[in-house]
């Protein structure tokens, strides 16, 4: 495992964003999870496993597509985020989800036993990415599909540079790691699973606008994403002058959208 990764704790950082994640999951990540699901040969009848479902939003749009003869499962290292993903469950009547603890640093060995494994937004946590990958391959059945979903380069560009080197002037010297940058790179995310033996995936890019309503409306999405992390580390009076130049600079180039990439990895077990 990277330094910047044991520097970079998760549990913290999502546990106390989880509420503002759930939202953010729909608002903001919402059309990652549609397009997702739209490319996973999902029907009724078939079994699912969701690992790092966070709030939710994957583990009830496969559920919707399975329907009552299916199952899936949501697996996530964190109370808040399981606690959120029951209550959007039972609040739509799926009763065919269940939502249990997982940590991906230790899944035992899968019994091929699910039509899909899904890890949206979650396998760059993993300290061991290949271990993790070759652990949900074992899940796989032949014939199943593997899904995996990670953020690419152009992140919530062209305001993204904007507030690290406002975080920077307030904090020189301030380290802006975030944990999905190990996996950014598709050709990196095609060696990995090539290691962990998942060697028919295909690998895509893809870059979406995101729109943003206002100014104002960045930083909810620094408050509810893994860039929280870096919020935190400011004082009050910090934090609020970082906001205001991300929002001046927003107003002053008429930002109406953000880039949101992706990078998609879906592999077919023979």
């Amino acid at each position: 495992m990277s330094k910047d990764l044991r520097s970079y704790d998760t549990r913290t950082t999502y546990g106390a964003a989880s509420s503002d994640y759930a939202v953010a999951a729909e608002e903001f990540w919402g059309f990652i999870s549609d397009d997702t699901v739209s490319r996973l040969p999902l029907r009724p009848g078939l079994r699912v496993v969701d690992f790092c479902c966070g709030p939710g939003p994957m583990t009830v749009r496969m559920a919707e597509r399975v329907g009552p003869t299916g199952s899936v499962e949501g697996v996530d290292i964190l109370e808040e985020m399981r606690a959120i993903t029951r209550r959007r469950v039972r609040e739509r009547g799926l009763d065919q989800v269940r939502v249990r603890y997982g940590d991906i640093d230790a899944l035992p060995p899968g019994d091929g036993a699910f039509d899909i494994v899904n890890c949206s937004l979650g396998i760059y946590f993993a300290e061991d990415m290949v271990r993790t990958l070759a652990a949900f391959w074992s899940y796989v059945r032949p014939g199943g599909t593997l899904a995996i979903t990670t953020i690419g380069r152009r992140l919530f560009e062209p305001v993204l540079p904007v507030f690290f080197d406002a975080c920077r002037a307030e904090r020189p010297g301030m380290g802006t790691y975030l944990p999905w940058v190990r996996t950014e790179d598709p050709d990196v995310v095609r060696a990995l699973l090539d290691e962990a033996g998942v060697t028919s995936a295909e690998v895509t890019t893809e870059d979406t606008p995101l729109p943003l309503r206002s100014a104002g409306a960045w930083w909810p999405i620094v408050h509810s994403s893994g860039l929280r992390r870096l919020e935190a580390e400011l004082d009050t009076a910090a934090e609020e002058r970082v906001r205001a130049t991300c929002e001046k600079w927003i107003e002053e180039h008429r930002v109406d959208r953000l880039n949101v990439s992706t990078v998609r990895a879906i592999a077919t077990k023979a």
